[in-house]
Formats: structure tokens, C-alpha cells, sequence
């Protein structure tokens, strides 16, 4: 007897997945077992659209088990599902067995670092990134003059890099560029603005913007849009909800104004809410009307930040923000990946994205 099946589900009081036999109408009895003791059974009769869709009989094979009494959140990972009488066990599903063992972690040793999301992440966004920067620094893979900026990047989410565009900030012609852009849409990648293009990357890829961005990465950076921003008010955002990005909470963002001065109003510590939203979804790819709900919820502040044409400002991917542009002016977010996670259609030239490669290693993709 072939025996097919996935433990989709596990928490302290029970277990969901699925059990097929390939025999049609007979059911498996199942047990839920931690060091050989019986702590749960059920059969797996439930219907599931899905698995008759994909042929397992007449989808008569989901399972509900729940468990006898409630048990420790630690002995999870120890917990197994198997047909009863038999020691064959039921395999987990990946993301539920990294949770299983996250938890039980946790459960012994509440202070221990992770990261924020479920989806992974960069390693400033860490709770324990202060001690992982004090590390690096001590052990000379990061150098000590970027402690600044990295620490107010864990610690406000944020980081203004003042007069890193010093003396002049944007020139005039991407200036034009941006004013001629669409707001909220990435400039194009014509011939015609080419140079201007090139002027950007040479602006944002500068070394002092260089150092700390591949240090929060570890990885050459890649720019793959740059978008011009006008108006008294940008709405709230933050760079993980930009797009369909392959590593959502893996990314920063880039503002700057050019023209005049400009205000970034910043959620205060919303780098650090919780992951799920009320709906359940995770705060990294919700909509940002609901990351802002969550943060007003919770009380919330926010700072506002004063920047002038020389100024630029690094965010994290779940830094609520939004840019304040006076009139005349025009502000400008960028967005950052790790060249390992950026999306091929940016690498490859498609949709009018061909990159422009820096002399540094760095990318541009507009």
C-alpha cells in the first residue's frame, strides 16, 4: 500500500492535512503521536476540491485532528501523523515545519533573534541586528564609520544620509527628467534620456550612499525604478508593497527632492509591527492602507524629517513614509534590491528595462 499525504496544518491543539491510500472510498485512520503516546485520531474523510481536482480519489481525504488537550508549543516539531498501527509518517509542509521549529525555538528562548516576517528579509531588520552589527564591526566585515548609518537604520528604520549629494544635488537635466515624468510611475528608459539616466546612477550610486547600502544588503546593490514624486502630499507607502517584488521584505528605498526643500514624514518604529495585519496578511504585502491602520492602532507617531537637495535618505522595506515636496520641486524614491533576488525581466531588457551597469558593480535598471 502506497501511502500519500502532507501535515498542512500543526498548532498546540491540532493538526490539518491530507492522507490518501489510492484505494476510492476507504478512508485512513490517523494518530497524532509525541513519544509514542496517542494524543489525537481522526479519519481522513473530509472533502477537498483540490485534492479531487489533482485525482486523489473523490477528494474524500483531508483530515481535522484535535489533540486530547492542548500541548506545549515546544514539543511541536516532536510531534508526528501517522496511519494507525503503521510507522509511516505523514511529511510536513515545508513553511509549517520552519514554524514548527521557530516556535518551539522561541518558546525556550524568548530573546532570541529572528527575523520580523515569514518571508525572511535583510539582516538590519533582525531583532537582534544591534548585536549583529556590534559583531560585524568587531570582526572587520563591516567598517566601523558605517555603524551610524546602519544603526539608525535598525533602530529608526530610516537612515538620512545628510549632504550626500553635495554640493549641488540633482543637476538640470534630471531634474527634467523626473519633471517630466509621470508622478508615481517609473521614468522611461528612451534613448533621449539616456544621459540623465547615466547622471542618476552616478548621483545614487556615490560612495557614501554605496558603503551602507551594500552592507544592508550583502550584495551589490540594483536599482530597478526610479519614480518622480510632486505635490504637498506622497501617499503613506512603504518599499515593500511597490510591486510584485521576488524578496518583498528584502529591499530598500531611496528618496531624495531636487528644486527645493522637501519634508519625509516617517511612521514612527512601523518597521517594527507585528507581521499580520487584522485580515491576516502579512504587513510586508498587504495593501499600506492596512500597515497604516495597524500602526494608528497602536498609537503610533509621526516624525517628520526636513531635507534639502544634497540630502538622501535610505528605508527600510516596512518604513511607513511619505514625501512632502514643495511647489517647484521634485522628489524622487528609488527602489534597491540584492542583485541576487532581482527579477529577470529588469536583468533581461524586458518592458523597456535594460540595465546600466556602474563601474562599482552596482545596477541601474529604469
Amino acid at each position: 500500500m502506497s501511502i500519500r499525504g502532507s501535515v498542512d496544518s500543526l498548532t498546540t491543539e491540532g493538526a490539518q492535512g491530507w492522507a490518501f491510500d489510492g484505494r476510492d472510498g476507504e478512508q485512513l485512520a490517523l494518530q497524532a503521536l509525541y513519544d509514542g503516546r496517542i494524543i489525537g485520531e481522526a479519519v481522513a474523510d473530509r472533502h477537498r476540491h483540490d485534492l479531487a481536482e489533482a485525482g486523489f480519489g473523490d477528494g474524500h481525504c483531508g483530515f481535522e485532528i484535535r489533540f486530547y488537550e492542548p500541548i506545549d508549543a515546544a514539543l511541536l516539531p516532536f510531534v508526528s501523523i501517522r496511519p494507525r498501527g503503521g510507522d509511516v509518517e505523514l511529511p510536513r509542509f515545508a513553511a509549517t515545519g520552519y514554524a514548527d521549529f521557530f516556535r518551539s525555538l522561541h518558546a525556550r528562548h524568548p530573546s532570541a533573534g529572528r527575523s520580523r516576517s515569514v518571508l525572511g528579509g535583510l539582516w538590519t531588520d533582525r531583532t537582534d541586528a544591534r548585536q549583529l552589527l556590534a559583531g560585524r564591526i568587531a570582526a572587520g566585515t563591516a567598517p566601523a564609520d558605517l555603524a551610524a548609518p546602519l544603526g539608525a537604520l535598525i533602530e529608526d528604520g530610516h537612515a538620512v544620509l545628510r549632504n550626500a549629494l553635495a554640493p549641488a544635488g540633482l543637476g538640470e537635466a534630471e531634474r527634467a527628467l523626473l519633471a517630466a515624468g509621470v508622478p508615481g510611475e517609473p521614468i522611461g528608459a528612451d534613448d533621449a534620456s539616456a544621459a540623465a539616466r547615466a547622471a542618476l546612477a552616478e548621483l545614487l550610486f556615490r560612495d557614501v550612499t554605496l558603503r551602507p547600502l551594500r552592507a544592508a544588503l550583502d550584495d551589490q546593490p540594483c536599482c530597478t525604478r526610479i519614480v518622480p514624486l510632486r505635490g504637498l502630499a506622497d501617499a503613506f507607502g512603504q518599499a515593500s508593497t511597490a510591486e510584485a517584488l521576488p524578496s518583498p521584505a528584502e529591499c530598500l528605498a531611496l528618496v531624495a527632492v531636487a528644486g527645493g526643500d522637501a519634508v519625509l514624514d516617517v511612521v514612527r518604529d512601523s518597521h517594527r509591527l507585528p507581521e499580520f495585519t487584522s485580515e491576516g496578511r502579512s504587513r510586508w504585502i498587504a495593501p499600506s492602507p492596512a500597515t497604516l491602520d495597524m500602526a494608528l492602532a497602536q498609537g503610533l507617531s509621526v516624525d517628520q524629517v526636513a531635507l534639502t537637495p544634497a540630502d538622501l535618505v535610505i528605508l527600510g522595506p516596512g518604513t511607513l513614509h511619505r514625501l512632502r515636496v514643495v511647489a517647484g520641486a521634485v522628489g524622487l524614491r528609488a527602489w534597491v534590491l540584492p542583485r541576487r533576488v532581482t527579477p529577470a525581466r529588469f536583468l533581461t531588457g524586458h518592458a523597456a528595462a535594460l540595465p546600466l551597469r556602474h563601474p562599482t558593480g552596482a545596477m541601474l535598471a529604469a
